[in-house]
């Protein structure tokens, strides 16, 4: 009795273990499928930009100062005050008149009032128009002939320091939306006035400035203040978007039955169709660094983020370099497609499009799909590095595996 309750027993713990495994498997084989979202082709105003910060200053800032050394008798404007050129802001007595106007005043008031109306003061004159944005001294006050007075400055710019992987997309006159820090819930306009020629080098990175005129000048704007300036680069209403996620791109191969294009080579046994990571090692080095900076692009990291992220890679060896490749904008080797449903959950349709400009979120379609067809997005999945789509994708492997899948056209 005791044995056969023995038995039982084991075959129970083997029942359950094998329970156990067999669960385990399905849900491992049910993890590893690829799963889809579904987005809807759609009319959206698209817009491209370059983001930069500057500082506010005066395009001609004027120290005024006075004719003669002596003592300021009366300063007649006061700091954002608006001046003409040629306009009297103050008096000024020499040495010599305001010791002769001191002893008068010790002897008698019309002694003083004698003396004022024979030796007159000189007068402190406005240079240009402006505004006045310092008030240095005040009347009583002994100052010398290199004493700045008063401080005018005539209109207020923004210069911003642009990178010059960025200068080249940058151009006089054009449109730029400018807030600034202190009020960053108002935005006004302004264009480009000047790019200079000279670089400078900033933290072991060259740069250029560029000077901002605003359209109209706020009373809130004052010199000094710190600015958040975007360029815009390129501008289109009602484009047919869809999801930059959803735009893949891969080596071009042969046209299949069914009208897709076929991959160059899968990777893994994922295949193209269902969002697969390409071949790397049918990639130049210059489509290695745009696949990789799309798919970090996808995951919402920064542009400084993805040029650490970059410069990493290479000092590692592992940053695509050189000049052996061309990229899909310039007539290549690269297809842009995307997915669509094909009645089978596992297996989705890929389907060649024509790409055009995109703002990072949404990519423009200029052939391929229509105004409400559905393109899949694949969701990517990030749990342990063991399942087959939960490698690190912002990184090449270390082992020969190639990386994830897919751009979404240029920003």
């Amino acid at each position: 009795m005791k044995k056969s309750i023995k038995w039982i027993v084991v075959i129970l713990v083997l029942a359950a273990v094998g329970f156990y495994w067999f669960k385990s498997k399905t849900k491992k084989a049910e993890a590893s499928k690829p799963t889809y979202d579904r987005a809807k082709v759609e009319l959206r105003d698209l817009r491209t930009t370059v983001e930069s910060t500057g500082e506010v200053e005066p395009r001609n800032r004027l120290d005024v100062k006075p004719p003669i050394a002596g003592r300021l008798e009366e300063l007649l404007v006061d700091e954002g005050d608006k001046v003409t050129k040629g306009q009297i802001l103050g008096w000024v007595s020499s040495t010599e008149r305001a010791t002769l106007l001191d002893a008068a005043l010790a002897t008698s008031k019309e002694e003083l009032e004698y003396w004022q109306d024979l030796y007159k003061p000189s007068p402190l004159v406005s240079p240009l128009k402006g505004t006045i944005i310092a008030r240095n001294f005040e009347p009583g006050q002994s100052i010398s002939a290199n004493d700045a007075v008063v401080v005018i400055a005539d209109d207020l710019i923004v210069v911003a320091n642009l990178d010059e992987t960025d200068i080249g997309q940058v151009k006089n006159e054009q449109g730029v939306g400018v807030t600034l820090e202190a009020y960053p819930e108002r935005e006004f306009e302004g264009e480009v006035e000047k790019i200079a020629y000279d670089a400078k080098t900033i933290s072991n990175v060259t740069m250029y400035e560029v000077d901002v005129r605003p359209s109209r000048v706020p009373p809130y704007m004052r010199s000094g203040m710190t600015a958040n300036l975007e360029f815009v680069i390129e501008e289109k209403e009602g484009a047919l978007v869809v999801p930059a996620s959803a735009v893949q791109q891969r080596s071009g191969g042969k046209k299949t039955e069914d009208g897709g294009s076929a991959p160059a080579a899968a990777s893994g046994g994922n295949g193209g169709g269902g969002g697969g990571r390409p071949d790397m090692s049918n990639m130049s080095e210059e489509q290695k660094k745009q696949f990789f900076t799309q798919r970090m692009k996808e995951r919402g990291m920064s542009d400084a983020e993805i040029k650490e992220r970059l410069a990493q890679m290479a000092a590692g060896g592992g940053r695509p370099g050189g000049r052996g490749g061309k990229s899909s904008k310039g007539g290549s080797n690269m297809v842009s497609y995307v997915l669509v449903d094909s009645g089978n959950p596992d297996q989705p349709n890929e389907l060649v499009v024509k790409t055009g400009m995109t703002d990072g979120i949404y990519t423009e379609i200029l052939e391929g799909l229509e105004e409400g067809d559905e393109v899949l997005i694949r969701k990517i999945s990030l749990g342990s590095a063991k399942s087959g789509g939960s490698s690190n994708p912002f990184l090449p492997s270390m082992g020969g595996r190639s990386g994830g899948g897919g751009g979404g056209g240029r920003r």
